[in-house]
């Protein structure tokens, strides 16, 4: 990969040449906007997007409300009805998660057939045929998948509990498309192409090729990226400095997913610009350096995933930081169970990056790698997954076995615009919306880390969103080249 140039006007201060074993922190914003640039620049070549010249479209990840059943119980403490509505795919023809419908999840599915030459005849033939489900403006009819379904005669049976999760999305079934809740039916998608390449039988995934296409691209990030952090040990007056700079470097990670961004006139510029405070319209990163230092390195921080690739790779980081230097005694990082929305990261994912850092052939990464998994061997540092992760639900309808395990936490780290369309509710949400407001049921202090790729928002002020507004009008909720660092606890 050739060399990309660290992108101009980013404000560091500038501090001289640096003394030997200082812990060098000028190159961490740079390389997350010189990659994020480099990834735009090469898009087409691992997400397989075919947008004609001119034309503009764009990825992004979805959410719903759940029914709760009896198998499952939940006390959440918020009243539903307080709620906006949620979004529906072809209620506006004009908004973003229309053209999720009708443009990414046709391309997503048709992509799989091209990337996987294992897949049989009648495997590939099932997902195009819900590709067409999807075109022509979401008309075509869902319907139910079998393993879901509790008189099924799958040898794969979904468990009563799985079930009960998949059950918001059973009103929908012999419905168009787009009369479904963009968070039920872009999930569900998922699970109909589990089930149109008889996953179950195989196990293989089916996003393999952008996943390792991803890595080839961030490799050069991501030493200097290690080399900043692990090449030296991090003076005790600029820890704190350093975990605020991490946990930017988090959200900015988060951009860079392969449900990917099929957007043909990005604007260099912006992406560039990008890690300016006035990009980040909420920053509450100071208040979660004050939360993890209070921990005295005691106490539990947990991740919930979103993609693989860089952003996993800088959720590892983040995660060496806390455990190597102290702040906490120990971290979950909480998968998916299957492969889902492209990236998403499994517990497979997990092991096989910090492998990978190992044999990249340099001091800093395998230090990171092999640090990693001697805490894991430790078990300071452990991964698991749960298929509430992968449910058509909002996160206020979480049964009571995840509320129990999160309430354990000292921290929880939301990644990703999927998880936070989840968290907050995938609604018509004012943006000013106070965001304490919308997951104010949550049973632990949180963080969202999240850059905005689609339209829900909140926990914003007025002068942020003109200040937004008025560098990128149309794009702003979708780009990506903006981003929230919310917290709250109880």
């Amino acid at each position: 990969m050739a060399p990309v140039a660290p992108a101009a006007g980013l404000a560091f201060e500038s501090q001289g040449p640096a003394a030997p074993g200082t812990f060098q922190w000028q190159p961490l914003f740079a390389l997350a906007v010189a990659f994020t640039t480099f990834v735009l620049r090469h898009r087409h070549e691992f997400s397989g997007a075919r947008v004609p010249q001119g034309s503009t479209s764009y990825g992004t990840d979805g959410l719903a409300l759940m029914t709760v059943t009896s198998e499952i119980s939940v006390d959440t403490g918020v009243a539903p009805d307080t709620r906006p509505p949620l979004q529906i795919f072809g209620e506006d023809e004009s908004v973003f998660c229309y053209m999720t419908l009708v443009q990414r999840m046709p391309v997503i599915a048709r992509d799989i057939i091209r990337d996987n030459a294992w897949l049989t005849e009648a495997q590939a033939a099932a997902v195009e045929e819900i590709a067409k489900e999807l075109e022509d403006g979401g008309r075509g009819i869902c319907r139910p998948v079998a393993r879901l379904e509790a008189d099924g005669n799958d040898p794969n049976q979904a468990t009563a509990y799985e079930r009960a999760l998949i059950a918001p999305f059973r009103e929908y079934i012999g419905k168009q498309w787009r009369e479904t809740p963009w968070l039920h039916g872009e999930i569900f998608f998922y699970h109909r192409i589990l089930e149109a390449i008889d996953w179950w039988s195989h196990q293989k995934d089916h996003f393999e090729v952008p996943k390792m296409k991803s890595l080839e691209l961030a490799k050069e990030s991501m030493l200097l990226l290690t080399n900043a952090i692990a090449s030296s040990p991090c003076p005790e007056a600029e820890k704190d400095a350093a975990l605020l700079k991490l946990i930017h470097s988090c959200l900015w990670g988060n951009k860079v997913d392969l449900c990917l961004f099929k957007v043909d006139d990005f604007s260099e510029e912006g992406v560039k610009e990008k890690d300016k405070g006035s990009n980040i319209m909420t920053d509450n990163a100071p208040e979660i350096v004050a939360h993890l230092k209070a921990l005295q390195g005691k106490g539990q921080v947990d991740f919930i995933l979103d993609n693989f690739g860089y952003e996993l790779f800088t959720d590892l980081v983040l995660t060496y930081f806390i455990l190597e230097y102290n702040y906490t005694e120990n971290v979950v990082l909480h998968c998916k169970e299957y492969p889902y929305y492209v990236s998403d990261a499994l517990e497979k994912d997990v092991v096989f990056l910090l492998d990978h850092l190992c044999e990249l052939g340099d001091e800093s990464a395998k230090t990171v790698g092999q640090r990693l998994k001697d805490l894991h061997a430790q078990g300071r540092l452990s991964w698991t997954s749960h298929p509430f992760w992968m449910a058509p639900s909002e996160f206020v309808d979480m049964p009571s076995d995840v509320r129990s395990t999160l309430a354990k936490s000292d921290l929880v780290f939301v990644k990703g615009d999927l998880n936070y369309r989840r968290l907050v509710g995938d609604r018509h949400w004012p943006y000013t919306t106070p965001f304490e407001q919308t997951v104010n049921y949550f049973p632990a202090p949180l963080c969202s880390l999240r850059t905005n790729k689609s339209e829900v928002l909140v926990g914003v002020t007025d002068e942020s969103l003109k200040a937004v507004q008025s560098q990128d009008p149309e794009k702003w909720l979708v780009s990506g080249n903006f981003g929230v660092v919310s917290f709250w606890k109880p």
